[in-house]
């Protein structure tokens, strides 16, 4: 009986160890773990064009109180 917990205990670690290894995705990798507070780390958002700027100033016109 002891054998069969001992083994048992084995299989698990092993499950284990190999959930803990899968988890570490090489994307995941070099990337910072404390982000510094007020500071964004993103991609810098696209520049719209003076278009797509007069559409949405015309879009917001009627939405005046």
């Amino acid at each position: 009986m002891i054998g069969g917990a001992k083994q048992a205990l084995l299989i698990a670690a092993i499950v284990g160890v190999a959930m803990g290894i899968s988890g570490c995705r090489e994307d995941e990798q070099g990337r910072p773990m404390v982000k510094q507070k007020g500071l964004y780390e993103g991609q810098p958002d696209e520049t719209l064009s003076e278009d797509t700027r007069s559409a949405l100033r015309a879009r917001t016109e009627g939405q005046k109180f």
